[in-house]
Parts: structure tokens; sequence; C-alpha cells
């Protein structure tokens, strides 16, 4: 192997003319490795001594002189900037050396240095791949042949390292575009053609992109009443050249509607007449459903705290009005707020979807069915949240009133609270307790018959005055549900039958 000429392979400045573009300083050479396969040190002495001549290149020649050397090069990577390479050798051919190199190194010039002539011979090596066929009999030649080269290699390359840049952004562009759901789209005015993506034809209810090629076909999917906004827009960002931003709804073939918002800008030519539009397209279909909900929420919340509000007020008034003194206020008042409150958390745990009669039962009288003195029976029974909230109330005031006068103030107190589903045909009969059913108008629907019975405390006493269980009870539960409320004071304990008109906020499982 020869000495090599120029820079040493393992100088700091060495490199390729191709990976820069050019030296990093205008006044030095730039660095070339040159991969030289000849046979001849005389000849190799020639090459070299021509290449030293091309005075704005530091060449390292590496030398080789065996098809085995020259494949192991080419195996190692070089890098190399150049190969040149005989026509003719003892073991080997320049050929098959042109062959091995456009398969390891296609982008390295392969430049073919020959003492062999014939026009058939440079035909066939260009053919090949080859760069160029020079003869050593014309060696000046060399010069010219290496510099056009190594220049065509760069411009090349560089241009090959922007394709492949520019495939790798597109690339990330489309996984981008794919991981965040936007479709594509570039709409031509001159000629109103319109290219999208297959995401973009998707948020349009649409598997084939080429179902919405042109603007017109784009404004058939959209709502009647949008499309003059949405042509409004479009005019305005063309004429403007502000960013175009909207939101419309699309009628899917399948007669559905969504919702697509849209992105993008006029594109201009260099005398700055619009020649286009090119955005993104998401389909927020979702998103909208949710901000909907979101606003019905909202107005159910309000809802909800005006009659809390209300609610509180009106307890309030009567609990005050009830009260037989200023000290025994307080107590009955949040005894009162705390059932209320009671109601509030298990709506909320149940995310305000109502609740069922047996949960609302269990709600006020649990301690009183664990030390077994209450019975509670029924058919499932689900209930709308203000109808929850009413007979939560209401088994409280019973409740309340049982603990101080009635069955659960004495040892031997019992309350049995049941219920059961009247059908239209059987609800005009009576009950064993002797109450009237219900009347015509609510046995025509159905009914829900509940029954509280205390036994086994103090005689009862009627009341003088109603105080504000019985008035809540008997007008505003009747008032509330819509139906037929019976409370009586009977000296082997309080009654209380509720028959409430099955509807859909009444509704057996």
């Amino acid at each position: 192997m020869e000495p090599s000429a120029g820079q040493p392979a393992d100088s700091p400045s060495a490199g390729s003319p191709m990976t820069d573009g050019g030296p990093a300083d205008p006044g030095r050479p730039i660095p070339c490795r040159v991969l030289l396969l000849e046979d001849s040190g005389m000849d190799a002495d020639l090459v070299r001594e021509h290449l030293t001549m091309i005075d704005d290149h530091a060449f390292d020649i590496h030398r080789v002189e065996t098809r085995q050397a020259f494949i192991d090069a080419i195996a190692d990577g070089g890098p190399y900037d150049l190969i040149l390479s005989d026509f003719d050798l003892p073991d080997f051919d320049g050929m098959s050396a042109l062959a091995i190199a456009r398969d390891r190194l296609p982008r390295v010039p392969f430049i073919f240095v020959s003492g062999m002539l014939g026009e058939e011979n440079a035909i066939e090596a260009l053919k090949k791949g080859a760069t160029d066929y020079v003869v050593k009999l014309r060696m000046e030649r060399l010069q010219v042949v290496v510099r056009r080269a190594l220049v065509e290699a760069r411009d090349r390359n560089e241009l090959a390292d922007k394709r492949a840049a520019l495939a790798e952004s597109e690339a990330r562009l489309r996984f981008a575009l794919e991981a965040g759901r936007l479709g594509s789209w570039e709409l031509t005015l001159a000629t109103n053609r319109l290219r999208v993506s297959s995401i973009c034809a998707a948020n349009l209810g649409l598997s084939d992109p080429s179902e919405i090629s042109t603007y017109d076909r784009l404004l058939e999917r959209v709502h009647p009443d949008d499309r003059a906004h949405k042509q409004a827009m479009v005019r305005q960002a063309v004429s403007s050249g502000s960013p175009l931003d909207l939101e419309y709804r699309t009628i899917w073939p399948d007669g559905s509607i969504h919702w697509v918002q849209v992105r993008g800008r006029a594109v201009y030519d260099k005398d700055g007449t619009p020649t286009g539009l090119a955005g993104v397209s998401l389909n927020i279909t979702d998103r909208k459903k949710a901000e909907d909900r979101q606003l019905l929420l909202l107005e159910e919340l309000n809802h909800r705290v005006k009659n809390t509000l209300a609610m509180v007020q009106s307890i309030a008034k009567q609990t005050l009005r009830a009260a037989p003194s200023v000290e025994a206020f307080p107590d009955a008042f949040q005894s009162r707020l705390r059932a209320l409150a009671q109601a509030h958390d298990l709506l909320t745990r149940r995310h305000w979807q109502g609740a069922s009669l047996s949960e609302i039962a269990a709600l006020t009288l649990e301690p009183h069915v664990d030390a077994g003195r209450v019975r509670v029976g029924g058919p499932p029974v689900n209930l709308t949240t203000g109808v929850a909230v009413s007979l939560h109330l209401a088994f409280h005031e019973l409740a309340t009133n049982a603990a101080k006068y009635g069955a659960l103030s004495a040892e031997s107190g019992r309350i049995e609270l049941d219920w059961e589903i009247m059908p239209p045909a059987g609800a005009a009969a009576r009950d064993g307790a002797g109450h009237a059913g219900p009347t015509p108008s609510r046995a025509a629907t159905g009914a829900l018959v509940l029954r509280w019975r205390e036994s086994g405390g103090p005689p009862v006493v009627p009341p003088t005055r109603r105080g504000f269980g019985s008035r809540l009870i008997e007008r505003g539960l009747a008032h509330e549900l819509e139906g037929d409320v019976a409370l009586a004071f009977d000296p082997a304990g309080v009654r209380c039958r509720l028959v409430i008109p099955l509807s859909s906020r009444v509704n057996p499982q």
C-alpha cells in the first residue's frame, strides 16, 4: 500500500466535501478522501501528482491493489468522497469494482483511470454507473473530471439530503396530523379543485377523498344554515390574508349531524395574487356535545340551587311559625336542614339521576331498622330527583314525630313502612285500613301506594293545630307529587297513606 498524499486520514480537518457544501474557511482547501484501486505504483504516483494540482482540495488517498483489499475498504465505509479505479487488474477488473461500489456506496463518484483505449469500454462503464472514464495517455483531463465530479456529487448529495429531510418532515407532519386526528386540505382558487386527506374526508363521514374533489362538493356536505357563514369566512380569509378559523355543521351520508373545525390560510403568488387556501380540519362533535351537556348541567344546577334555596326558605318560615318558642327553633330548623342535606348527598352520589324508593326509606330509617323496630319493604321503584327529596323530607318528619311522641318514643313501639304498585284495574279498591282508594283520575294510570303505620307507642292524641310536618305532608307533598295524602292520628298509632300516580317521575323497575 502506498503512503497517502495530502492530509492524513485521522486529521481533524479531514472530511467530506459533500457533507457541508464547502470548506468552513474559504481560504482553506476542501478535504477529500480518495479510494484508489491501482496495481501499478508508477500510475498511482501519476494520479497523485495530478490530484495535487487541484489547489482548492486536499486529497487523502487510500490505495488498494487487490480485490479483497478493495472489498474490505468498501466494507469499512471510508468515508470516501471519490473512487478512482484502473480498468484492468491482475485478479480483478474495473467493471466488477464498479458493481461493488454502486451497491455499497452509490452516492460516491466512480471514475475509471485506465490505460485501455476504446470507446466501447467507456460507453459500457458509463452505462453501468461510472461517473467518467479517463485514459492515462490523457491524464491532464483528470483534474477537470475530478473537480466536476466532486461539485456534481456535492450538489447531488445536497439535493438528496434535502429530499430526505423533506420526506422525513412530511412523515413527521403526517404522524402529527394522524395523532391529532387532523385532516389536511388544499383549495386551488383558479380551478376550484379541492385536495383532502383521508382523515379530512372521514371528518365529513366519507371514506373516499375523491368524493369531495371540488369546493362545491364540499359545500353540499355543509349544513344549509351554515353555508353562507362558511363562504363569507373563506372570502374574508382570501381578501384580507387573515387566518381562517371557523366551526360548522356537516351532514353525513347517514343523515346525522356532526361538527367540524377548519383552520387555514390563503396562499399567494409573488405578485400578491391569492392562488388558494390550505389548512387542517378536526371533527369536534364530541367537544360540542360536551359543551351542550355542560351548559345543560349549569342550567340544571341553577334550577336546583333556586329550588333548594326556596325549600330552605320555606322550611325556615314554617319551622319558625310552628316552633313553640324561639329557643326551640334552631334545633328543629337544623334537623330539617340535615335531612335535606342527606337527600342531596345521596343524589350527588347517584349523579343526580334520581334514587330508588328503598334508598330513600333506608336513608331516614336505617338506625331504627338496625334496632329491629322498623320494617320496610316493597317492590323496586325509581324516583326522580324532586320526588326523592320530597319523600325523604316527609319520612324525616314522620320519623321525628315518632321519636318524640309516637312509636319510637316507647320501648315496645314499632313502625311499618311498605308500598305496593296498584294497577289501574284495582285502583278503586279499599285497603285493609279502611282508607279510600285513589280517585278515578289517579286510577287511570296506576299508582304507587305507600303506608306508614305506627303501633305499640303511647296513645295518640290528635293535635290541636297542624305543625310544619303535618302541613309538609298533607299539603306540600300532595302538591309536589300530584297525589293523595291521608294523615290519621289514630289512638293506636299515627297512620299515613300516600297515593302517587305512576309516571316518568315515579316508575316501577
